[in-house]
């Protein structure tokens, strides 16, 4: 379980962070999900209201391998937040 603000870019410096340690546990989740899709499991993104945090892991994962994670931002059920799906994707682009 990791936990993430769900916040905004421009809220970040009144909870004392910036976008470089916002969401640091990013790099290991996305070595984490690539090691698992490898291993050929499911991934399922869970959070508290299961609307944004997880809404954006599972955008940046279908963005990672399908490139179509913004089917999940068109879906007006969810709103993924950004900087969690930024991070995310950056994550799976970068990590091994």
């Amino acid at each position: 379980m990791v936990e993430i603000h769900d916040i905004d870019i421009e809220v970040l410096p009144d909870f004392g962070l910036t976008f470089d340690d916002y969401f640091p546990e990013a790099y290991a989740l996305g070595g984490f999900i690539k090691s698992a899709v490898s291993d050929g499991c499911d991934i399922i993104c869970q959070c508290e209201y299961g609307q944004s945090r997880s809404a954006a892991c599972a955008a940046a994962i279908r963005e990672y391998y399908d490139g179509d994670g913004i089917k999940v931002f068109a879906d007006y059920k969810y709103y993924p937040n950004q900087m969690v799906f930024n991070k995310l994707l950056d994550a799976l682009k970068n990590s091994n």
